[in-house]
């Protein structure tokens, strides 16, 4: 099932086009490569998808209403965690809308202990975040955007700065935890071996246009290994 088409897609800044015709589809509980390299415009397209930029050209048509449709986001790794003295599980639990009642209800409080032991925290629930692993304290940003029960998860180059066993650890409770809930993924990283393991599509973004079809065709030759843009 398709949930988000692009079609004709365009996004231009000034007299400068990022990338124009832009084609692609996500498809419902599969994991989607956005790829090129920087200053591509990857984040940009990003934002559209969120609804936080309009498109020059084109068209995103979602088949998920907005009232239904809920876009979870994963940052890339931030050391300044270390800044927080809150404990994981309450780190985790400030994406809650608490409203007039400071406290979680019955139905979050269950919400919580499924996703923290979905993302391999539980054990470390009490421990204030800053004294965790940098792939805990990534993984806790994954639980925060789980708690809120997405449709649709975007991984904004979130293994990047994670050390080996932090990076594949963080994917495989990304895919785990898609093959039961059925969540649907976009991934933006320049990590060859990520891509290649756990995407089932990809659109490569380029300033001459695009190239949109299943991973198994991807020529891996045409990326390069960078930091992420902003662009």
């Amino acid at each position: 099932m398709t949930i988000l088409t692009g079609s004709g897609v365009g996004i231009q800044f000034g007299e400068r086009w990022l990338y124009q015709d832009v084609a692609f589809k996500l498809e419902k509980g599969r994991v989607l490569a956005l790829i090129g390299d920087n200053g591509v415009g990857k984040t940009t397209l990003l934002r559209a998808i969120l609804g936080q930029l309009e498109l020059t050209a084109g068209e995103l048509d979602w088949q998920i209403d907005a009232k239904n449709r809920m876009i979870s986001y994963v940052p890339q790794y931030r050391p300044d965690m270390q800044a927080f003295p809150l404990k994981v599980t309450d780190f985790v639990s400030l994406s809650f809308d608490k409203g007039i009642l400071p406290w979680l209800k019955a139905a979050e409080k269950e919400r919580l202990q499924h996703v923290l032991a979905d993302t391999h925290l539980t054990k470390i629930a009490n421990a204030r975040i800053d004294t965790a692993s940098g792939g805990e304290r990534q993984r806790a940003y994954l639980a925060q955007a789980l708690v809120q029960n997405p449709n649709v998860l975007i991984l904004d180059e979130a293994t990047a700065n994670l050390d080996n066993v932090a990076k594949y650890e963080l994917m495989n409770v990304v895919r785990d935890y898609r093959d039961h809930h059925d969540l649907t993924t976009i991934m933006v990283s320049h990590d060859l071996d990520i891509i290649g393991k756990y995407a089932d599509d990809y659109l490569l973004l380029t300033p001459n246009g695009s190239e949109f079809g299943p991973i198994d065709q991807l020529d891996m030759t045409k990326l390069k290994v960078g930091n992420q843009d902003h662009a």
